[in-house]
């Protein structure tokens, strides 16, 4: 849906390794001008360390209960503080996935999408710069089933983009995702600012072509 409706360049990674998510990540850095838009999704497994409170992905070749052999999620943040894209969005569809954010989303576009004002409030989030993370849940397991081969959180993300018809802000989609999760499991998608990469209160669009 990326690819085709929205014209993303898309990098596909099945049952990735260590290196491999790390380093297409890393591989991103160099890759990405200031005016671009990144979207990084995970959707695998995860696990938090509650003695430290450090999230982390586990990748294919992990080794069962050995935190050493995980990506350690304050890895995905530094190395998305460090790129100059205006725009990166990381959503990440697995356990424990509120360990990327620290706080709520205080700044939304508050106005209605056809009202006059909302394309200047457009404006004005793309021309900031923006960090977020979207998560399936805060820090607790979440699904992995569902419909259609995807997890609930997965198959409302498809749906909201597949559903939209122009211009869809990040808190709307967010807004669209949470109750369809809501309604169909008990998780809590959050929504955030991701601490410590230098987010100013922009918000990343999608646009359907």
């Amino acid at each position: 849906i990326l690819r085709t409706d929205y014209d993303f360049d898309v990098q596909l990674l099945e049952d990735a390794t260590e290196s491999e998510i790390l380093g297409a990540i890393v591989n991103l850095r160099s890759r990405v001008g200031r005016n671009d838009n990144v979207l990084i999704y995970y959707g695998g497994h995860g696990e938090l360390d509650r003695d430290t409170d450090e999230g982390f992905w586990i990748p294919s070749d992990a080794k069962q209960d050995d935190l050493s052999t995980y990506v350690p999620v304050d890895r995905i943040r530094k190395q998305i503080k460090a790129m100059p894209a205006k725009h990166v969005m990381v959503v990440a569809d697995s356990c424990f996935a509120g360990s990327l954010t620290r706080s709520t989303l205080t700044r939304a576009i508050k106005v209605e999408p056809r009202s006059p004002e909302y394309r200047s409030e457009l404006e004005r989030v793309i021309n900031k710069k923006s960090r977020t993370a979207r998560t399936s849940g805060g820090l607790e397991p979440v699904l992995d089933s569902g419909d259609n081969g995807h997890s609930v959180f997965a198959n409302a993300f498809i749906s909201a983009l597949k559903n939209n018809r122009g211009v869809l802000d990040a808190h709307e989609l967010f807004i669209q995702v949470r109750s369809k999760v809501r309604n169909n499991s008990p998780q809590n998608p959050e929504y955030s600012p991701i601490y410590g990469t230098n987010h100013d209160h922009g918000d990343f669009l999608f646009v359907k072509r």
